[in-house]
């Protein structure tokens, strides 16, 4: 800042500014006079500063242009404090308060002391750019460095996002809300980023951004009800709001936080909240260090520009999901189609001809929709299968991966396209399905040998007749010398040899089925007791809206089936299947698997379709004090 430049602001004469600084005023106004050294104050103007400077070349005096509310500034500025002491250097500070009239001001204010470098956190590049002195610019972004005079250190809050989905991603979070603030767009960006590369897909409305007052008074509540297993915060306040609405709900523990901020706040929080560091005091540290160089010769600015890395402060905050913690290891084995479902008023006869009111294309196969009923309700589930290489296959393996089921087992076939199966639904719910198996009939013993490694540890093996019976006796074979449980639903067969049924542990057809295997003229009781003397260790006969049957060494007792309207009952017993093995892979006995597996199936049937009707945990566990009344009743009732 020079004479002019005062001038200018008073509107005065250069003139009449320096007969003021040397006291030869006497024909000037008292006014004049008056605001002419009220601006001189103001911007500490000190007169022959450039002189000074020439002459003095150093001050060893950093001046630091912040405004006090910004993030982490606090920290910062005691560690460009210590820094600029550490090598002898004092710091000259000035707060703009955000305003960028008042950032000009400090500029000048700052330029008059005659400081030997200005670090600017946060402020108006163009200002901070327009400066003669060596400059260091603090940005929460990444600016384009052609033509620049300041030396820039940043960091970039996409990767914030990135690294906390990430985070929740490994740690077994497939379904991750987000509560992010109006300027945290590349937070999200960062979000579905990390998504993107694990193969995985989001849904829209687990993201909630808006201001402040609106993301806890309304946000909050609208997030959590959605299903989710982790939650992604803009900043440990908000993140605070979601623990208090977690122990309202009796949810804490269940969910999964992490913010995207770290604080002081964060820490102190119970549990201790989990965050993502981007470290003021490193970025002030390395401010100060970059403008050294400069100011003394040591690098250019270009060399002086750095990116300060984000990192993920684990504390307690943030655990795998209930399910995937103590559920075991799920392998299901079996076929996977695209589903044709054609909705009609009756299921048509011989010789009749229908129309049709809709037609919808979706996921299905018994094989994959067992798997992604497990998946959605958080257990640990691989896949073994085949899809064509086509579009369809590629639908049914998304299907899958959204649903955090392992796909290691899972194969594309060129010389095949993916089955398919032409499913008639009834205005009642009832449906007859037609299967073209497809790339499923080329699932053989070499495919289950080349992934029978995903067998290891493994809890239960599901499968079902949708594939061939040699690769069902094969897999079976396979489970019995590595002590996998099986689970086995027999579909679209009339017999099933003695020597496969002695070695299934849990045998679950539908009446049909059960007929069709045996014909005789038997009790559902004598049929299922006929089972049992074959060598089948439980056997569940689903009764659709009568329930369900189970027969096994302890037990012969009939289970009402959950009260809901049915809409499409074509996953049920999908649906039934999947939950039960998650249930018994979680340690639960046989009985309140069955009230579990109940309503999962109940809740199947109100909509439409088979993989999009499976209930995730979420869902299932609104009805938990149903399942627990259901399980002590059935107890209570004689065998």
């Amino acid at each position: 800042m020079n004479i002019r430049d005062i001038a200018k602001i008073c509107g005065v004469s250069p003139s009449t500014v320096s007969k003021i600084l040397h006291n030869k005023d006497k024909d000037i106004s008292i006014e004049t006079r008056k605001r002419v050294l009220e601006v001189i104050k103001e911007y500490q103007y000190v007169p022959y500063s450039k002189v000074i400077k020439s002459v003095s070349p150093k001050t060893n005096i950093i001046g630091v242009v912040l405004s006090s509310d910004a993030y982490g500034v606090q920290d910062m500025l005691y560690s460009i404090e210590k820094t600029a002491s550490d090598n002898g250097y004092s710091i000259m500070v000035c707060n703009t308060e955000g305003d960028r009239d008042r950032t000009v001001k400090c500029m000048k204010v700052i330029e008059n002391k005659g400081v030997d470098g200005i670090i600017a956190i946060y402020q108006d590049e163009d200002i901070i750019g327009s400066t003669a002195v060596p400059a260091v610019c603090v940005f929460d972004h990444k600016v384009p460095a052609q033509q620049r005079k300041t030396a820039d250190i940043y960091y970039e809050m996409r990767d914030v996002g990135y690294l906390a989905t990430s985070f929740l991603i490994k740690n077994g979070h497939y379904e991750i809300g987000a509560l992010l603030l109006e300027n945290d767009a590349e937070i999200e960006e960062g979000y579905y980023r990390a998504y993107k590369e694990n193969f995985l897909s989001p849904r829209k409305e687990w993201i909630i951004r808006g201001n402040e007052e609106d993301i806890i008074s309304i946000g909050v509540h609208k997030c959590l009800n959605n299903d989710i297993t982790a939650i992604l915060c803009a900043d440990a306040i908000i993140g605070n709001v979601v623990y208090d609405r977690l122990r309202e709900r009796g949810d804490m523990g269940r969910i999964s936080v992490i913010s995207a901020r770290d604080s002081t706040l964060a820490d102190k929080m119970n549990p201790k909240l989990s965050a993502v560091s981007i470290s003021p005091s490193e970025i002030g540290k390395t401010a100060v260090e970059s403008l050294l160089h400069i100011i003394e010769g040591k690098k250019p600015v270009y060399e002086s520009r750095k990116k300060i890395e984000a990192k993920v402060i684990d504390r307690e905050s943030v655990d795998t999901p209930i399910s995937n913690k103590q559920g075991g290891k799920l392998v299901v084995v079996g076929s996977m189609n695209m589903d044709c479902m054609i909705n009609v008023s009756n299921i048509p006869t011989d010789g009749e001809t229908l129309r049709s009111r809709n037609i919808v294309m979706l996921p299905g196969g018994k094989g994959a929709n067992q798997a992604v009923g497990a998946g959605k309700l958080g257990g640990k589930v691989y896949m073994i299968g085949r899809l064509g290489n086509d579009s369809d296959g590629k639908e049914i393996y998304n299907s899958l991966v959204n649903s955090g089921v392992k796909t290691d087992g899972v194969v594309f076939d060129d010389s095949i396209p993916t089955g398919k199966a032409y499913i008639n639904v009834a205005a009642d719910g009832k449906s007859t399905i037609v299967i073209y198996s497809g790339a499923n009939e080329k699932l053989d013993n070499g495919q289950v040998k080349q992934f029978e490694h995903l067998l290891d540890d493994a809890r239960y093996c599901l499968l079902n007749l949708e594939i061939s019976e040699q690769t069902v006796a094969y897999t079976i074979n396979k489970c019995k010398k590595k002590n996998v449980e099986v689970i086995l639903k027999p579909s679209s067969v009339e017999k099933i040899s003695e020597s496969l049924l002695k070695n299934i542990d849990y045998f679950i057809p539908n009446e049909k089925e059960l007929k069709q295997l045996i014909p005789d003229d038997m009790t559902i009781e004598e049929k299922a007791e006929a089972l049992i003397k074959k060598g089948v260790k439980n056997v569940i006969i689903t009764l659709g809206e009568k329930g369900c049957y189970l027969r096994n060494e302890k037990y012969s007792k009939y289970f009402p089936a959950a009260d809901f309207h049915p809409v499409d009952t074509t996953g049920a017993a999908d649906a039934f299947i999947s939950a039960l093995a998650v249930c018994l892979s979680e340690g639960n006995d046989i009985i309140y698997a069955i009230c579990f597996a109940t309503y999962a199936a109940g809740i199947s049937i109100t909509r439409q379709g088979v993989q999009p009707a499976m209930v995730d945990r979420v869902g299932l566990d609104i009805y938990r004090e149903e399942i627990n009344a259901l399980y002590a009743n059935s107890l209570q009732q004689r065998c």
